[in-house]
């Protein structure tokens, strides 16, 4: 999994960076595999935009969370990222046809 974090008026600290590589792979037990995912964080005027991007074998999903605090933005981008995650996971188990057993019967 390719990650890339970004800033948009806001320089990258080694913490935030950190931070975020830890936060994402946590995404990987609602989804797999994830191919692509890209972090951008936007500065405002009091507060924070994180915008999370993550390419899938056939979808790019988007998540955006805002906060005044970067670190709670980066958190509330990746919870709804992994909402989205799970929700596309469950979506295409429940496509698939179900192995139904057929019951036995003895013959006597």
């Amino acid at each position: 999994m390719n990650v890339r974090v970004s800033g948009h008026h806001f320089d990258i600290s080694d913490a935030i960076r950190k931070h975020v590589e830890e936060a994402v792979p946590k995404l990987e037990r609602f989804y797999t595999p994830l191919i692509d995912v890209s972090v951008t964080i936007h500065h405002q005027a009091h507060d924070f935009r994180v915008d999370t991007i993550v390419n899938v074998s056939s979808q790019t999903l988007k998540s955006t969370g805002e906060a005044d605090k970067v670190y709670i933005a980066i958190d509330t981008s990746v919870e709804k990222m992994g909402r989205q995650l799970k929700r596309l996971h469950d979506k295409r188990r429940g496509h698939r046809p179900e192995f139904q057993s057929q019951p036995i019967v003895d013959a006597e």
